[in-house]
């Protein structure tokens, strides 16, 4: 009876959690998962202090010499600590790591990704290591290039028809975040970069990210453009937030990750938009470019979810040293004040299992200012004058 009661007791209480953040009351569209979803999904958490958020990717590689259950126990004490409110995953989700970067399978018989929604990783690679309170969290979710190599539209099904705290809806799609009692918004844009990293006449057959660029349609540069202005135009609806995040898979930090491909488009649409900040993976290092003359956009890089490289990008303002068996494994902590009115970040290292988990690097973001040509061109009327103009309308017919 004990035991039906605390059943009864969790079931309602994640059914009010979902009621109250609009989480479990979605309708799948009849449409590709390359196609954005349709609308924005708006979160409310009024009675919480900050926003606390952890960040990480490239987690789901279990070869002898991973220190995922390492990384996951030092997220499981951060989030304990710090009450925070979801997980933002960068992809490299249930993936092993890239062969061009010396990362193979965890043995012989492995395969990149998971094959469909009833994959053994799913409980092996995520719900038997990420423990506590993480496995009440959301994790928002965008997919990676080792999740493309094996079947990412499983990743996909698995939230419409498995677990939606595995947050992934689309390859694209917007979620608006409002939090505390002075309603503070934040916007975050997840975008699958995949096809704006990857020329497709280069890739060969040899997994099916190929293949899977041109079932999906995202092979053409018709097809990329239309994922820009798709970008664009986000960035637009959202001008009205306090905070405006891009989350994708492969970094942009100056110099050789900011030049590949597609990914250079990028750049400017954050620095026109004023975004205040992009969050990436993909490069297995714990890396940051601050804000700096040239640039109002904060740039991170957190890929060592599970294992680390010696490459990282060019240019970044801080990095912690990566590849080896003593590369630095982390993730990266996040947090908005009540009053928005400040950002705090921190890096983690949580290499090894006997020592404690340490922040390594720490820093702070003010608020994003809105330029004056875009304020003015997307300006909302207040709903006072609003009324007045259709009372005038109204009047002089």
């Amino acid at each position: 009876m004990k035991n039906l009661k605390k059943g009864i007791y969790l079931i309602f209480v994640q059914i009010c959690f979902l009621i109250i953040n609009c989480h479990g009351n979605y309708t799948r569209p009849n449409a590709s998962i390359a196609d954005p979803y349709p609308t924005t999904f708006e979160e409310t958490y009024p009675g919480i202090d900050k926003l606390d958020f952890l960040v990480f990717g490239d987690w789901g590689y279990q070869g002898s010499d991973s220190r995922q259950s390492v990384v996951a126990s030092a997220m499981k004490t951060w989030a304990d600590n710090n009450n925070t409110t979801f997980i933002l995953s960068l992809g490299g989700i249930l993936s092993d790591h890239s062969k061009s970067n010396n990362f193979y399978t965890s043995n012989s018989t492995d395969h990149e990704g998971v094959d469909s929604i009833y994959d053994p990783k799913w409980k092996t690679s995520w719900l038997d290591v990420y423990g506590g309170k993480l496995k009440d969290l959301v994790w928002y979710t965008v997919a990676g290039n080792h999740d493309w190599y094996t079947n990412v539209t499983a990743e996909v099904d698995y939230f419409w028809e498995i677990d939606q705290r595995f947050f992934l809806p689309s390859l694209y799609y917007v979620r608006t975040v409002t939090f505390g009692s002075k309603k503070i918004k934040a916007s975050f844009i997840h975008i699958d970069t995949d096809p704006l990293y990857y020329p497709y006449d280069s890739l060969t057959n040899v997994d099916n990210l190929k293949a899977t660029l041109l079932a999906l349609g995202l092979n053409t540069p018709d097809a990329i453009e239309s994922k820009i202005k798709w970008i664009e135009q986000q960035l637009k609806n959202v001008q009205d937030s306090k905070w405006i995040f891009v989350v994708g898979h492969h970094p942009l930090i100056s110099g050789n990750c900011s030049s590949i491909y597609y990914m250079s488009r990028l750049p400017p649409l954050f620095e026109k938009y004023n975004v205040a900040a992009y969050l990436a993976g993909h490069v297995h290092k714990l890396e940051y470019q601050e804000v700096n003359s040239t640039s109002h956009v904060a740039y991170f890089t957190t890929g060592a979810g599970s294992k680390t490289q010696f490459e990282g990008c060019d240019g970044p303002s801080w990095f912690m040293p990566g590849g080896g068996p003593e590369g630095t494994r982390g993730f990266l902590h996040v947090w908005i004040q009540e009053d928005g009115e400040k950002l705090g970040f921190e890096f983690i290292n949580s290499t090894t299992a006997d020592k404690q988990p340490v922040s390594v690097y720490q820093g702070s973001l003010n608020p994003r200012a809105l330029s004056q040509n875009v304020s003015n061109s997307y300006k909302v009327f207040p709903s006072g004058t609003l009324l007045m103009i259709i009372f005038v309308i109204v009047f002089l017919s």
